[in-house]
């Protein structure tokens, strides 16, 4: 037996709702990707400081624009997605955030090997989070 939280009544054990008064039994558990929202804070927070500290961004100012914005939308959705509030918007933001995150890295690291300079594989943790949120769709259609 149920007991209902709010009236007390005994009801069914598969009871939704309580019988007596109608207050809802089951609440439906928040989706959360704690795992997804760390990993793209952390990227976020790696994009933003490459962006300070990295000479070659003065080589391709263009990446500035890319790091910046990227950089804020992963802190952005990776803080929305650990939070639990998960939408369509936060998920296509965080798929964005993923992308060009990866794109502007994995281009950085290039330029730097080209140029032999200091290279930092700061791309991985967009490949990670991207396997991590992919792997972890069946709890957003389970939605």
């Amino acid at each position: 037996m149920t007991k209902c939280p709010k009236c007390g009544y005994e009801n069914p054990p598969d009871a939704k709702y309580c019988l007596n008064c109608g207050y809802r039994l089951i609440h439906e558990e928040t989706v959360k990707l704690e795992a997804e929202g760390v990993l793209l804070i952390a990227s976020g927070i790696i994009l933003l400081l490459t962006l300070m500290f990295n000479a070659l961004m003065r080589v391709v100012p263009a990446l500035v624009i890319v790091y910046l914005v990227f950089g804020i939308t992963s802190v952005y959705s990776g803080a929305k997605l650990y939070s639990g509030s998960i939408s369509l918007f936060n998920v296509v933001l965080a798929t964005l955030s993923i992308i060009f995150g990866f794109a502007g890295c994995f281009f950085l690291y290039l330029l730097g090997l080209s140029l032999k300079g200091l290279v930092s594989p700061d791309w991985v943790i967009y490949v990670i989070a991207a396997y991590k949120l992919l792997s972890d769709r069946n709890k957003l259609n389970k939605r």
